[in-house]
């Protein structure tokens, strides 16, 4: 696939804790690797989908609720705005599909009418409040922010996206990432301990 980096970032979903974060594949490759890709701002693509898709069962749909996967173009209203037309990754429409079918299949249209339902500043309200820190619903995002933001339109990094994800794993609990729980010095005094909260 002509990959050429990677990061990685494995969370503690109960306590926020980072279990590990690999930066980049070679710290030592003259191209890549003195950059940490795992704190670097980052299009996320479709992973944002789900919390598109939890605002929306907390505006009281379901997984059962139909979207229709069909051709559709999107306009702000203002006569020089040319429509937004948003395609799935194989460029074709399935008609109607439930939610969970949407999402599970990664669909672009539904999400994107999904995100046009429950509104643009709800949903980056909700993935500031997940951990989505560069998504907070200033009014500059809400300038710069369309629909596609639910498709990955919009910067983030690894590790806020990662944190964010740890809130669907906690049963909807956040917590804050830490990345130190103790320091000693060498003879064995602790000069740093993480005080632990609920």
């Amino acid at each position: 696939y002509n990959v050429t980096n990677a990061a990685v970032v494995i969370l503690d979903s109960k306590t926020g804790e980072i279990l590990a974060m690999v930066g980049s594949y070679d710290f030592n490759d003259e191209k890549y690797g003195k950059f940490n890709a795992a704190l670097g701002l980052r299009q996320p693509g479709s992973t944002v989908k789900p919390i598109t898709y939890a605002l929306a069962f907390e505006k009281g749909y379901t997984p059962a609720t139909v979207l229709m996967d069909v051709k559709t173009e999107f306009t702000s209203g203002a006569s020089s705005d040319k429509p937004y037309v948003p395609v799935n990754y194989d460029g074709k429409y399935r008609g109607p599909m439930q939610i969970r079918f949407a999402l599970g299949n990664s669909e672009n249209i539904p999400a994107v009418k999904m995100l046009a339902i429950v509104g643009v500043n709800d949903f980056l309200e909700k993935a500031s409040e997940m951990g989505l820190v560069q998504f907070a619903p200033t009014q500059e995002n809400l300038n710069r922010f369309g629909l596609s933001v639910t498709l990955g339109g919009g910067e983030t990094t690894l590790l806020d996206l990662t944190s964010a994800f740890t809130v669907f794993a906690d049963e909807g609990q956040k917590k804050d990432v830490s990345s130190i729980l103790e320091i000693d010095d060498f003879s064995g005094k602790t000069i740093y301990k993480q005080v632990k909260t609920k």
